[in-house]
């Protein structure tokens, strides 16, 4: 669960650091996601726990419900289980990008897993945002789809050459939809000079994360699953062959169960915590901006990514009245009025047009980075999972949530290339992820002088 109701009221009772101005907020910010003025979290869902399901799924973000969808459509019984309100964590609180790539490069992955492998994986991104659009538009839900294409600016010179030809690779070699973008002419994707060019992959989208996975949570009520929010899990045992799902009411017997948590993985599956650090990602909205303005900041409406280890994206709103600006503010979990000072501040150099834009929303959510910042997918103590997706899982969450479910089933079509990774463990990891204090300096520094 996201923040507690002590933490909604120590948030609500003080907005303001000492020495913020007073001109960097609106009136009445928010510590909540934009988003959930179109749809908050899923408050009223089932209240009581059956005695057992087939299968339970520990997670009601993107992963858990697409799994619940395909297992209950295949007529399995599926109980869902969420620490809090279903949707209030990362599924509501990300980006809405929709991307088909890795963080890591063709030539890592082929250095670590072998070319074959590689290409798997690389086929994988493109397969997630297939199959999501497909999900969208096949199960009608209205999110404000849109294939906008996504710009990818670099940050640094240098590697401007590079990023030409991962380009040309990916363009060869799958058939993607990409085309460089030199600086002389960035200015028609973005108003910004910071940037040393990039490129445009014309298939990426956009969408409202709140109301996808709202429309997503209907349509596995409707297909019979049950969905349980507000009730952590404690503890899950192996008994004869099944599992004993506990927590602070009933406990439910199941034959199989799905760990679909991500950055919220806890100590009730310490073998997966292990695996993935959670890090923070941050997101401010302005207030409604001027279409003059909208239009001059991004004029073809992309979803922008940068190749800064800091980590800007950003967009503008599903309604096209401003901009939702995301980053990297710390490697560590950071007081909401403090990172929303230091997004605008980063936001007024891309910018200097919002120098004087006041901020009405400002929130918070965890992303999951694994060892080799690849997804992945699998079997562990019996426990099914999907998770790691680095803060790429818009797209990969649903698609992977698929897949695991078809390995529950038994079908061929559980089968991905992600099967042929190892999920390290992260060395002298328990949960805690004490390095972080010391990557969070070094990265700025590297941004710096990269």
């Amino acid at each position: 669960m996201w923040c507690n109701s002590n933490q909604r009221q120590q948030r609500s009772k003080a907005q303001w650091l000492p020495g913020m101005k007073a001109s960097i907020l609106s009136p009445q910010p928010s510590f909540d996601p934009w988003w959930w003025e179109a749809a908050p979290p899923a408050a009223a869902t089932a209240s009581d726990v059956p005695s057992a399901a087939d299968v339970a799924i520990v997670g009601a973000g993107y992963t858990g419900l697409s799994a619940a969808l395909t297992l209950a459509r295949a007529g399995r019984g599926v109980v869902v289980f969420d620490a809090g309100d279903p949707g209030q964590g990362a599924s509501s609180r990300n980006g809405g990008m929709l991307g088909s790539g890795h963080r890591v490069s063709f030539a890592t992955m082929s250095a670590r897993y072998g070319r074959a492998t590689a290409v798997g994986i690389l086929k994988e991104g493109l397969a997630s945002l297939a199959y999501t659009a497909d999900l969208i538009r096949r199960e009608n839900i209205d999110c404000h789809f849109s294939q906008t294409g996504r710009f990818r600016a670099e940050f640094h010179a240098k590697h401007y050459d590079n990023l030409g030809r991962e380009v040309d690779f990916l363009r060869k070699e799958f058939g993607v939809e990409v085309d460089m973008v030199p600086k002389a002419e960035q200015h028609r994707e973005v108003a910004t000079d910071i940037y040393h060019g990039g490129c445009v992959y014309h298939q990426h989208g956009a969408l409202h994360p709140a109301l996808f996975h709202k429309g997503l949570l209907d349509r596995v009520v409707a297909a019979g699953a049950t969905v349980i929010g507000r009730t952590p899990v404690t503890a899950i045992e192996r008994i004869k062959g099944s599992f004993s799902v506990i927590t602070d009411r009933t406990p439910l017997t199941a034959g199989n169960v799905i760990a679909a948590t991500n950055g919220y993985t806890g100590a009730v599956t310490p073998q997966l915590r292990r695996r993935v650090v959670p890090v923070p990602s941050f997101i401010i909205a302005t207030e409604p901006l001027s279409a003059e303005t909208i239009n001059e900041l991004i004029p073809n409406g992309r979803t922008i990514v940068e190749t800064r280890r800091l980590h800007c994206y950003y967009r503008i709103s599903p309604d096209g009245s401003r901009m939702l600006f995301g980053a990297r503010a710390s490697l560590l979990p950071m007081d909401t009025r403090k990172s929303a000072k230091r997004l605008h501040d980063i936001m007024a150099k891309l910018f200097p047009r919002l120098a004087d834009a006041k901020i009405t929303h400002s929130w918070t959510g965890f992303v999951a980075f694994s060892r080799d910042q690849l997804a992945h997918i699998g079997v562990t103590d019996g426990i099914h999972f999907a998770m790691g997706y680095c803060g790429s899982g818009v797209a990969m969450a649903p698609y992977l949530g698929y897949k695991v479910a078809q390995k529950i089933l038994g079908s061929p079509e559980g089968n991905t290339a992600f099967d042929d990774t190892n999920f390290a463990a992260i060395p002298l990891y328990s949960g805690r992820p004490w390095f972080l204090s010391f990557l969070d300096p070094y990265y700025r520094i590297a941004d710096l002088f990269d």
